[in-house]
C-alpha cells in the first residue's frame, strides 16, 4: 500500500483520514497485513459485512467520504484515489 501511504503522509495535515479494513475476523491476519505491507494509517479489522454493505467486492476496494460523512465514491480504480481525494479535500 505505498501510494496510501504517500497519499497519507501528502494530505492528512489537509483533513485526508485514510482507515484501511481488514475484512476477515482472524486479527493476526490483519496485524500480519500491516507489517508486511508497512501501513502508517489506522487499520480496523471486521468480518466482510461492512464492506459487503458497501458494495465492495474485490480487494483492495476503495470508499470515499466526504467531510459531513457522505459516501461520495465507492470502488474507486487506484490510479483515480489521489485526483478524487484531491477534489474532495478542495471542497471546504
Amino acid at each position: 500500500m505505498p501510494k496510501l501511504n504517500e497519499l497519507h503522509e501528502k494530505y492528512s495535515k489537509d483533513g485526508l483520514v485514510i482507515l484501511a479494513i481488514h475484512s476477515d475476523p482472524d486479527a493476526e491476519k490483519g496485524k500480519t497485513a500491516v507489517k508486511e505491507t508497512g501501513m502508517k494509517y489506522p487499520v480496523a479489522i471486521e468480518n466482510g459485512e461492512f464492506m459487503k454493505t458497501l458494495g465492495c467486492d474485490s480487494f483492495p476496494d476503495y470508499v470515499l467520504i466526504d467531510r459531513t460523512g457522505k459516501i461520495r465514491v465507492v470502488d474507486l480504480a487506484n490510479g483515480d484515489i489521489e485526483r478524487a481525494s484531491k477534489i474532495l479535500l478542495d471542497e471546504k
